[in-house]
C-alpha cells in the first residue's frame, strides 16, 4: 500500500499548480510531533508480529523556502527539513525500537491566509533494534538487518496559533526495509495519525521573488551504471553481486516533469542459485544476463531528481520473478554532465536489489 501511495504522490505532484508569487516566511522552525498507529501486515507472515499500537515521537529542524531559487517558486514554496524518530513497534519481543533519520521536502498543495494543507515526502536510514535469528527471533520474518532503508509520507494540515508557533496533524506511511541486501526483507510499513506543534525562529519577512524566466523544453541521453549486494532466501545466506548498464532517452516537457524511454542490461550472480532450486543451470555465462525496455518519468527538484522506470523483460532466462520491474530511485547532479544516484529495483513490490552508481548525461535545448 505505502510503494503505491508513494507511485500516485509522485505522479500527481509535478501537475500541482505552484502557490502565488507572493509568500511570507519565517526561516527557521522546529517541530515535535507524537506518532500513534499500527503496524500493517501487508503479508500474512507479518500478522504475528502485530502485538500492540506502536508510538512514535518526531522531532523536525526545518527551514522555510523564500523562492530565491526557481524550483522553490516552482513547487511552491515547500519547506526543506531533517526529522529524527522514535518508534516503539509495539512488539518488544520480536521488533523493539526503531530509529530514522529522513531529510524531507514538504509540499503546500492548498494554501490559506492561516492554514495549509501540504505533503510531506522523505527518504533516508533507519535503525530496527532486533531482527531476525535463527535461533533466537525467528518469527521476525520481516527485516534480517539492523540498518535499512526508512520512508516518510505524511500529509498534514496546518493552522498558525501565533505568530511563532504553528498546529500540525494528519497521516503518516513510514516503511523500513532494506532492499535485499540481507533477508528476510519483507519489510516494516507503519500507519499512524500525527499531530504536533512547530515554533519558528526569527521574526516575519516578506518577499517578492523576481518572476521565472521562459522555460525552454530539452531532451537528452543519459547513461549510468550501478552495483549492488544482495541475499536471496533462505535467510543468512550467500551474497552476490548485482548491478546494471543503462541508456535513457528523455525529454522535459515542463519545468517538473520529463518521460523518457530506454534500455537496460542487468547482470545478477544470484540467478544461478535460483536457477539451481528449479533444477536448471546456466550454459555459459552470458545467462546469467538479463535485458529489458522501459519507460521512464523524471521529477525535477533543482540538481536532484527522482526517478520512477516500468520495464519489461525482453530475455531472461530466469521466469519466477515475472515479465515486468520497476525502479524509484534518486538522482543528484555533481556536475553540468555527470550524476550520481541510488535506485531500488523490485518486481511489483518485492525488492530485488539497490544500486549506487554513476551516470552521465548529454543536454539538447529546443524551444519555448
Amino acid at each position: 500500500m505505502f510503494k503505491r501511495l508513494l507511485l500516485a504522490y509522485l505522479i500527481a505532484l509535478p501537475v500541482l499548480p505552484a502557490l502565488g508569487q507572493d509568500t511570507t516566511f519565517h526561516r527557521m522552525a522546529v517541530n515535535a510531533a507524537i506518532h500513534k498507529g499500527f503496524l500493517i501486515a501487508h503479508r500474512p507472515m507479518v500478522v504475528p508480529l502485530q502485538q500492540d499500537h506502536i508510538t512514535g515521537i518526531e522531532t523536525s529542524l526545518l527551514i522555510k523556502t523564500d523562492g530565491s531559487r526557481q524550483w522553490q517558486q516552482v513547487y511552491g514554496y515547500p519547506e526543506m527539513g531533517l526529522s529524527v524518530a522514535i518508534w516503539d513497534l509495539g512488539n518488544s519481543n520480536q521488533l523493539g525500537t526503531g530509529v530514522s533519520l529522513i531529510p524531507y521536502l514538504d509540499f503546500p498543495l492548498a494554501r490559506g491566509k492561516k492554514s495549509s494543507f501540504d505533503l510531506k515526502f522523505g527518504w533516508g536510514i533507519g535503525y530496527i533494534q532486533k531482527t531476525f535469528d535463527a535461533d533466537n527471533n525467528y518469527k521476525n520474518v520481516a527485516i534480517g538487518s539492523h540498518l535499512n532503508c526508512a520512508l516518510t509520507l505524511q500529509p498534514r494540515f496546518k493552522t498558525r496559533i501565533s505568530e511563532h508557533l504553528e498546529f500540525n496533524g494528519g497521516l503518516s506511511l513510514s516503511h523500513f526495509s532494506n532492499g535485499s541486501v540481507a533477508t528476510p526483507n519483507l519489510g516494516l510499513n507503519l500507519a499512524s495519525v500525527t499531530g504536533g506543534l512547530a515554533y519558528t525562529f526569527g521574526p516575519e519577512k516578506s518577499h517578492v521573488p523576481a518572476p521565472l524566466p521562459p522555460f525552454l523544453k530539452s531532451s537528452r541521453w543519459t547513461f549510468f551504471a550501478g552495483a549492488a549486494i544482495k541475499q536471496v532466501y533462505p535467510a543468512d545466506g550467500k551474497n552476490y553481486l548485482a548491478g546494471s548498464v543503462s541508456g535513457n532517452k528523455s525529454w522535459q516537457i515542463s519545468r517538473k516533469s520529463a518521460f523518457g524511454v530506454g534500455l537496460d542490461f542487468f547482470y545478477d550472480r544470484s540467478i544461478d542459485q535460483k536457477l539451481e532450486e528449479q533444477n536448471l543451470e546456466l550454459n555459459n555465462q552470458l545467462e546469467a544476463y538479463r535485458y529489458g525496455l522501459y519507460g521512464s518519468y523524471e521529477m525535477v527538484i533543482s540538481d536532484l531528481s527522482v526517478i520512477i522506470h516500468l520495464g519489461g523483460y525482453l530475455y531472461t532466462k530466469l521466469d519466477n520473478d515475472g515479465t515486468f520491474y520497476q525502479r524509484v530511485g534518486l538522482r543528484y547532479r555533481a556536475t553540468e554532465k555527470i550524476f550520481v544516484l541510488m535506485q531500488l529495483k523490485s518486481h511489483w513490490g518485492k525488492a530485488d536489489f539497490i544500486e549506487w552508481g554513476l551516470g552521465y548525461r548529454i543536454d539538447k535545448q529546443k524551444s519555448k
